[in-house]
C-alpha cells in the first residue's frame, strides 16, 4: 500500500539533512561549506560532511552519501548523537528565497571504513580535511562543528564511565 505524499505547507519549507562526526586519532573530518558559486561575498567555513536526504532516502543512509560525496571516505555510522531544528529566514537562503525554510539536522558519529581523502567536485564543499580537535576552535567554522564536538566528547565520557 502507498503512503500518499502529506501536502505541503505554503508559507515554508522544510531541509532534512544528515551529518556525521567522524574523529579518528584525535582529529575530526571535515569539509569546506563553500557557497562562493552562488554568492561572490561569501565566506567558506568549515563543517561536518554531510546534508540534504534525498526524498525517499533514509537519514543514515544519506549521512553515508554524503560523507563519500564531499569528502571520498565510506562510512559506518555507530550510533545517533542528536538531532535539531532551526529556521532560516527566506531572505537568508540561497535557493527558493520565497518561503522560510525549517531545517531538520540529525548527527551521527560514524567510522571510516574505506575510501582515500579527496575534495568534493561541483558540490558545496571545496575541500576536505582532518583537523587534530584541539585545532578546530582556530577555524572559521559554522557553529554545528563546535556542538558535534561537545557531543562526541560527552559520548565518550558516558562510555568510559559504563
Amino acid at each position: 500500500m502507498t503512503t500518499p505524499e502529506p501536502p505541503v505547507h505554503p508559507g515554508f519549507d522544510t531541509r532534512l539533512a544528515a551529518y556525521a562526526v567522524v574523529v579518528r586519532d584525535g582529529s575530526i573530518l571535515l569539509a569546506l561549506w563553500d557557497m562562493r558559486g552562488r554568492d561572490p561575498q561569501f565566506v567558506p567555513r568549515w563543517t561536518l560532511p554531510g546534508g540534504g536526504v534525498e526524498l525517499g532516502e533514509g537519514i543514515a543512509a544519506g549521512a553515508i552519501r554524503e560523507v563519500e560525496e564531499e569528502t571520498g571516505y565510506r562510512v559506518r555510522i555507530d550510533e545517533l548523537l542528536s538531532v535539531d531544528s532551526g529556521v532560516i529566514p527566506a531572505h537568508k537562503r540561497y535557493s527558493g528565497t520565497e518561503h522560510p525554510m525549517q531545517t531538520v539536522a540529525v548527527l551521527y558519529s560514524a567510522t571510516v571504513t574505506a575510501g582515500e581523502l579527496r575534495h568534493e567536485a561541483d558540490g558545496t564543499t571545496s575541500q576536505a580535511a582532518w583537523f587534530p580537535l584541539a585545532e578546530v576552535a582556530s577555524l572559521n567554522r559554522v557553529e554545528r562543528v563546535d556542538a558535534a564536538i561537545a557531543l562526541y566528547r560527552e559520548n565518550l565520557h558516558k562510555e568510559s564511565t559504563r
